[in-house]
């Protein structure tokens, strides 16, 4: 993505965190990103090719934190109890500004691209790829974890943000996200012998 198309993409990730999807217009997105009337319109003829590149660069900035934590947990190798603990990290940075604006495009942005057919398979390929973060995350804890704890973690993280974001409430703690994260992070302990 050249450097016009990421300030375009990035002003229109803005305007949605900021208005709402609907607040989400061309001459929005050039007034944010303070470029002359009628820019976005020649990178982005259509809606839909607005919502492209929105969601383009949605993926790439959230790939990288993903991506980041998980060499960070390759690095370590930590316990599987510490797991929690470190993606609590990146939930309350996601929650907290200038990346809460980010979060709330996000799901602003997944609803709308879920009307939007031509837009499902990218949406498709970019979920399966966060998705294998799951497995990495899960190669990178001593014992081995299961990966579908992992994606479990991950989906309650969407659900605990989605609910933060929309009722407007306050960053949670590090140690309360932590302290949800692990009723399905940690593995099963085996039931005590009656």
């Amino acid at each position: 993505m050249d450097a016009r198309r990421m300030l375009i993409a990035d002003a229109a990730l803005q305007v949605i965190g900021e208005q709402g999807i609907r607040g989400l217009t061309h001459l929005a997105v050039d007034a944010r990103a303070e470029l002359p009337k009628g820019s976005t319109s020649y990178y982005c003829r259509k809606r839909v090719d607005l919502l492209r590149l929105a969601l383009t660069r949605l993926y790439v900035l959230d790939r990288a934190d993903l991506d980041a934590l998980a060499e960070r947990l390759e690095a370590a190798r930590p316990a599987q109890d510490e797991i929690p603990r470190r993606v609590a990290e990146l939930i309350v940075g996601w929650l907290t500004e200038p990346h809460r604006t980010r979060t709330i495009a996000r799901f602003e942005l997944y609803l709308a691209c879920s009307h939007e057919p031509e837009l499902h398979e990218l949406l498709g390929e970019q979920f399966g790829a966060i998705g294998g973060l799951a497995g990495r995350v899960a190669e990178a804890t001593t014992p081995v974890g299961r990966p579908e704890q992992v994606a479990a973690s991950l989906m309650l993280a969407e659900g605990l943000m989605l609910t933060v974001v929309r009722q407007g409430l306050p960053t949670p703690s590090h140690e309360d996200v932590a302290r949800l994260l692990s009723t399905v992070a940690l593995p099963a302990t085996a039931p005590a012998d009656a």
